[in-house]
């Protein structure tokens, strides 16, 4: 507990710690005494004072009202010790100024290397390089700024420069800067220089403490209103985020497009269907609640701490604990990602049964069965999904089929099914394209096939799909509802071994057809995928 006195320091009032007015006191008496006999000692005084009162204004704040020892002792070391504005005891008689200048001073070459505060840019490194050997100061920023873009160690540079070299602070650290003889004469022109720079700085800061109070209300209210702008911008989105997350995530709202048991489902349940095992769902369930929660929190009590200008220590540490809980989320989600998606590594395929046919036109009818959708959990039956999902107690229906179309090596059709699946093994991808099921048939010349396949719910989501391999014979045809699918001689690639489809198509879940040609295809496959196609369609032929 430390006593507070009320000063007046050129007509702005400050509370100041007891001790620091003392050291504040003492340092004005000190300045008065070394400048006693300068020509204009009242004028440089007065500017210092100012100087002082527009420094303790820029410590003050809302949560700062009083000035502290520590401020003034900063303050006063940074305009330097009366001491050294003069030389010997203060007297400076006219023969002391004489032998001052006849006689210069044994530190006329201690030239020292210090930062220039006054003409700095940044740190006054460039300013003082440029002072040290007597250069314009351009040059120095040059090279820099060479060294910054080409060799890229500018940067670097400057701040270990900076942090090294020490700040001309006084006026004999000034005077040594720039090489000066330190003499009276020199003395008193940086203490002129440093009062007339002074001067300048002080009355604009004390034409703005009297006569411009409309400025500082217009600032302020120009900053009251930025502030209540963002925010009320901040506590609008969190609350947005909030009501989403209490529809989406606590009330397991289901809104994606994927039918299961009970409806549609929620994000909770399509993550089960994702992550690897339920430990990845644990952990993504409370990455996702530390990355929501804290972003949350953090938009409504940063929007209330400007809304209502708030300025404390705790604020920002909950707010800092807030960003490290939101980052420790999405650590935690990255490793689940991650570890889901070594799931999707390898894909391989299993064939399935295979049909030939003689006759000279194959007609394809897709069997399209009954299918739930529901809303409020009231089921309909009705044709065709409005989903490529349904998800049941135990499997997994997925609807859409692809087609691939191949040249035939004789007269027949020949029909193969093959079943294909993604997984983190070769030997669990082919364990899961095994337990792929889906049903087809071949009755005369027509092949009816079902429009979905299922897999066991425990296999997850890991690209199952069915493929239906049609060897066309040379010009016969495959129909689909009204369209006509044909191989001609441009379809097949003559340049290699054996000929490999050029087209291809997709049976929708809903029965629709979609027929793509080479450079058309769904996936905009390129010649890299229809060598690996080629390769798997001759392998399981040879199978």
């Amino acid at each position: 507990m430390k006593k507070t006195v009320s000063v007046n320091i050129k007509g702005t009032n400050f509370l100041i710690e007891e001790d620091a007015y003392e050291l504040l006191q003492d340092y004005l008496d000190r300045l008065t005494q070394a400048l006693k006999n300068d020509e204009g000692n009242v004028e440089i005084i007065e500017d210092v004072e100012l100087r002082i009162a527009e420094i303790c204004s820029s410590v003050l704040s809302d949560s700062k009202t009083v000035i502290e020892l520590k401020d003034i002792q900063d303050i006063l070391s940074a305009l330097g010790d009366p001491a050294d504005f003069v030389d010997g005891d203060g007297e400076q008689t006219s023969e002391s100024s004489i032998n001052s200048e006849s006689k210069p001073s044994s530190s006329e070459n201690d030239r020292r290397l210090f930062r220039d505060g006054e003409a700095a840019t940044i740190g006054g490194v460039c300013a003082g390089i440029a002072n040290y050997f007597g250069i314009d100061v351009v040059i120095i920023r040059a090279i820099f700024v060479v060294f910054f873009l080409f060799a890229g160690f500018g940067f670097p540079l400057y701040i270990l420069l900076w942090i090294i070299i020490p700040k001309a602070t006084s006026t004999i650290d000034k005077l040594r800067m720039k090489g000066q003889p330190i003499t009276v004469e020199s003395v008193k022109k940086e203490i002129n220089d440093a009062s007339e720079n002074i001067r300048k700085g002080s009355k604009s800061f004390s034409d703005k403490m009297r006569d411009d109070s409309s400025y500082k209300n217009r600032i302020s209210r120009g900053k009251k209103i930025l502030t209540t702008i963002f925010g009320l911008g901040f506590i609008g989105f969190g609350i947005v985020n909030l009501i989403g997350f209490l529809i989406f995530i606590i009330s397991g709202f289901e809104f994606l497009p994927i039918h299961g048991e009970n409806g549609w489902m929620s994000v909770t349940d399509f993550g089960e269907l994702v992550l690897s095992n339920p430990s990845d769902v644990s952990l993504a369930w409370m990455g996702g609640l530390m990355i929501w929660l804290s972003s949350i929190l953090f938009m409504i009590i940063a929007g209330s701490l400007l809304l209502f200008r708030v300025k404390n220590t705790l604020s920002k540490y909950v707010l800092s604990g807030l960003v490290v809980i939101g980052i420790t989320g999405i650590v935690i989600c990255s490793v689940v990602g991650m570890r889901t998606g070594k799931d999707f590594t390898f894909k391989r395929s299993e064939p399935g049964i295979s049909f030939t046919s003689s006759k000279a036109e194959l007609v394809i009818i897709p069997r399209l069965s009954k299918y739930r959708s529901s809303m409020n959990h009231n089921f309909q039956e009705h044709d065709g999904p409005s989903t490529n999902l349904e998800v049941g107690n135990k499997n997994i229906k997925s609807f859409g089929l692809d087609i691939q179309y191949v040249p035939s090596s004789d007269t027949l059709f020949h029909i193969h099914q093959k079943f294909s699946a993604r997984a983190k093994s070769p030997m669990s991808a082919f364990a899961k394209a095994k337990r792929v099921k889906h049903n087809m048939e071949l009755i005369n010349d027509t092949l009816y096939v079902d429009v979905h396949f299922t897999y066991p719910k425990t296999d997850k989501l890991r690209d199952q799909r069915v493929t239906l391999i049609i060897e066309i014979p040379e010009g016969r045809t495959v129909r689909y509802q009204n369209r006509i699918i044909q191989l001609g001689s441009e379809d097949v690639n003559q340049n290699i071994d054996h000929p490999y489809y050029k087209k291809q198509g997709r049976i929708r879940g809903d029965g629709s057809y979609d027929h793509y040609s080479e450079g058309k295809s769904r996936r905009n496959r390129g010649n890299d995928l229809e060598r690996e196609i080629k390769d798997e369609i001759l392998e399981e032929l040879r199978d």
